[in-house]
């Protein structure tokens, strides 16, 4: 059953390239906690983010942690 509501919306900004740039931090801390993403790397998120997430600054821990757009709606259960 895909996940629905805001913070689901959050990431469907573009129907072809979802994206995580210029969301709050606590939206996307959100997400993270929605997207079973483990606790670790969620508090470190939360310690190395900054207010709004910006792909392009915060792209390469988005990244290491496995962060990306795609990642995180594939974990919440969303389709292409």
């Amino acid at each position: 059953m895909p996940v629905a509501g805001p913070c689901m919306n959050a990431l469907e900004t573009s129907p072809r390239r979802p994206t995580v740039a210029g969301l709050a931090k606590n939206d996307f801390l959100d997400v993270l906690h929605r997207a079973h993403i483990p606790e670790e790397t969620i508090k470190a998120a939360d310690e190395q983010l900054h207010d709004p997430v910006d792909q392009e600054r915060d792209g390469i821990f988005l990244v290491t942690h496995g962060l990306d757009s795609d990642q995180l709606m594939s974990h919440m259960g969303a389709s292409p």
